[in-house]
């Protein structure tokens, strides 16, 4: 960087060193934490690298080819900070600030600035390919983060170099989910005229950015797992989610977010391994109070209050799967398709397959709807493996799974060039991938309606351009697309496109909920026989156990029973016999509910009369999660609510709302208690 004379003469360069060597020979430095930071890091500068404090010179510049290789290498970090960067320097940058990522090592990789601005930026250091490591430039924002792995701002004479003391610079560490620094994120400034304490603000929005790069690059490594999302407010929920915690089927928490870990290095002497220990509820009952909900609330084992939570299943968002067909297309009777994906004993099943065959390969677009967990994927996969297409790409795309940032690029791909930090050859989307295959879009309700005008464009005409290019390119796609949500309804409140919905539903399949279907007990023992092959051993099933299963109303459908059966496996010891004891809790507490003689104060579960029009999608399967925990508790508010981790008066309100009435009693419950069930409480 050259400093003009002006204002960076020779005499305030001995004056600075002269300072910063009385500061560190004294150890006069402020004790305040940030400043103790600041003043480790001169003493480094000075007395371990040997640096000069008076050196006016910019910093190191890395060649072009050596920039291009570190970009390729950060693609990830680039990738999913491209958004949050452009967002972030959109609020800043008409104050005068640029906003810089910085990979590992300290070089510059990212840079956004004012169009106006950029020489001056230039001059200071502040662009691509520059290096701000401790050893070769002294004190800056970036090369403390790399020291420290916390955030810092460095303001002004903070910084170690003469060359540097009119940057104003902030920056937040980007912390991969295996705890190593990734990253720095930087917002900087050139001759700021506000003291230190201005830049609290940019402080706290570097930190907030930082923390939502950390997240996305959590949310993408942890897709094969069951995620927790909670905060302490339901409405910023799906905003901006305070904690998250990934973990297995078995519980074992695998990665969390920092903010996590902070708190729960706060509360805990060792941090628990497993979910049962932070909320004293193990995998299944966490999974099953998702069961329906979309929202749901729970509390840690210690301190830190109530928390709303959602749970994003284990599921692959984004994958590629080449199949050759088993059978010849032609002839193919629907059960032939069952093998590992699928098994349809049920007629509306099997006849639902049957008709999707036929139409296949007429270039008919296809909507599967049914609640969550009914088979929606596998189904797509089935018809995939049974069409004209089924030695060709399968890909599968879940639009809920992925943030609105980075979909359009995953799906319509980019080319060469097309924004900071992309791919050197750019990137095929996914809907090029299933060019000559299937192409299965899941959640379709959850696309963004920008990106709902892109996809009708594709379909009408067989074409997309990828983001940065102005070259159209040819695509010929199958279209399976699924949603648990009310399409229809959607169009009539403006969330969803008229035109693209009736484009989707060239046939529409409505698939049964497992509570409708007759081949329980051959899925059953399809998952049995799905544990046996992968652990070894086969128990067998008691009539109480079967008869449990038969009785509950699964409101998580197939993926509901696979856990539940898996739970149980895990339980039984081999080569023993699954009991009753062996399943989870909410299963035989709504067999013994449901089994219960009639008494006061536990009266048997019985259906009652409900019109659910006006519910929300999932809501309808809350009452009767809701109503089946009252029968396990013999209509105990108290110990339901207690159970769905909710407090008394949420569940009068809920009972009020989905019009649950005590049986025997013909009206809605009140704002207290009035039956013998409530006085019990």
């Amino acid at each position: 960087m050259h400093v003009e004379e002006a204002e960076m003469t020779q005499s305030y360069a001995l004056q600075h060193a002269r300072r910063v060597s009385s500061v560190v020979d004294q150890a006069s430095f402020n004790e305040a934490a940030a400043q103790a930071r600041l003043f480790r890091s001169w003493t480094r500068s000075l007395n371990t690298f040997r640096l000069d404090p008076g050196n006016t010179s910019g910093p190191r510049v890395i060649s072009a080819a050596e920039l291009k290789d570190r970009r390729s290498s950060a693609e990830a970090l680039l990738r999913f900070s491209n958004p949050v960067v452009e967002r972030l320097h959109g609020i800043v940058g008409k104050a005068g600030y640029c906003v810089l990522v910085a990979d590992a090592d300290g070089a510059l990789i990212d840079f956004r600035g004012q169009e106006d601005r950029r020489k001056e930026y230039r001059q200071h250091g502040l662009y691509h390919g520059r290096y701000f490591t401790e050893d070769s430039e002294g004190t800056s924002g970036v090369a403390c983060v790399l020291a420290d792995k916390e955030p810092i701002t460095v303001h002004t004479e903070d910084h170690f170099r003469a060359a540097f003391t009119c940057l104003t610079c902030t920056a937040a560490p980007i912390i991969s989910p295996s705890g190593e620094l990734t990253g720095v994120l930087d917002v900087s400034a050139v001759r700021n005229s506000e003291n230190r304490d201005s830049q609290e603000l940019i402080y706290a929005w570097v930190c907030q950015a930082a923390e939502m790069i950390e997240n996305a690059c959590l949310l993408h490594d942890t897709s094969h797992l069951w995620t927790l999302y909670l905060h302490r407010s339901q409405d910023y929920l799906s905003l901006h989610p305070e904690l998250l915690i990934a973990f297995d089927d078995a519980g074992n928490i695998v990665a969390m977010n920092r903010q996590t870990k902070s708190m729960l290095s706060a509360l805990y002497t060792a941090i628990p391994a497993n979910v049962q220990h932070l909320f004293d509820l193990n995998a299944g009952q966490v999974i099953d109070l998702n069961n329906g909900m979309e929202m749901f609330p729970l509390r840690l084992t210690r301190g830190a209050g109530r928390f709303f939570a959602s749970l994003r299943p284990p599921r692959q968002a984004l994958r590629t799967i080449s199949l050759s067909p088993e059978h010849p297309a032609a002839g193919h009777a629907p059960r032939a398709l069952a093998s590992d994906h699928l098994v349809i004993g049920d007629p509306q099943f099997s006849s639902h397959l049957a008709r999707a065959l036929k139409i296949v390969d007429r270039r008919i677009p296809m909507l599967l709807q049914g609640e969550t967990g009914t088979g929606k994927e596998a189904f797509a996969l089935a018809v995939h493996r049974g069409s004209l297409r089924a030695s060709q790409a399968f890909v599968a795309v879940n639009c809920a799974a992925i943030p609105d940032t980075l979909i359009e690029s995953e799906l319509f791909g980019y080319a060469e060039g097309a924004f900071t930090g992309a791919k050197r050859k750019g990137l095929k989307g996914k809907i090029l991938q299933a060019h000559g295959g299937t192409l299965f879009l899941d959640e379709i309700g959850d696309m963004a309606l920008p990106l709902q005008t892109r996809l009708l464009r594709v379909l009408a005409e067989s074409e997309l351009v990828p983001l940065g290019s102005e070259q159209s390119v040819r695509v010929d796609i199958n279209l399976i697309c699924a949603t648990h949500r009310d399409l229809a309804r959607m169009v009539s409140d403006g969330t969803f496109r008229e035109d693209l919905y009736y484009r989707l539903t060239g046939a529409v399949f409505r698939l049964p909920p497992l509570r409708d279907r007759s081949d329980l007990d051959e899925l059953v023992d399809f998952f049995l026989a799905e544990e046996t092959e992968a652990h070894g051993s086969r128990p067998a099933l008691s009539a109480e156990a079967l008869a449990c299963i038969r009785r509950y109303r699964w409101p998580g459908n197939v993926r509901q029973l696979r856990m539940a059966l898996r739970y149980a496996c895990a339980l039984a010891a081999a080569p023993g016999v699954i009991a009753a004891e062996h399943l989870p809790d909410y299963l035989r507490c709504a067999a013994d509910g449901a089994m219960a003689a009639p008494q006061p104060v536990s009266p048997p579960v019985a259906p009652q009369a409900f019109d659910s029009a006006g519910l929300r999608p999932g809501e309808h399967l809350e009452r009767e999660h809701i109503v089946q925990m009252l029968a396990c508790h013999h209509w105990r508010v108290k110990e339901t609510a207690k159970a769905l981790g909710m407090s008394r008066a949420t569940i009068y309100r809920k009972m009020a709302r989905y019009k649950i009435v005590y049986p025997g009693s013909a009206s809605l419950p009140g704002s207290a208690p009035s039956s013998q069930a409530d006085e019990a409480d």
